[in-house]
């Protein structure tokens, strides 16, 4: 999959509640954690 680089800056709040998904999910890295609720955003 082709990637383009994007530079987000993010509330501190909704970085904290992303690194908590990412633990409970036992996801590797923070990328791929946004990635994953994107989509789930999107799907639904």
């Amino acid at each position: 999959m082709e990637r383009i680089s994007k530079l987000i800056k993010f509330p501190i709040d909704l970085v904290v509640r992303i690194e908590e998904y990412q633990k409970q999910n036992n996801i590797r890295t923070f990328s791929e954690t946004v990635y994953q609720l994107i989509r789930k955003g999107l799907d639904s």
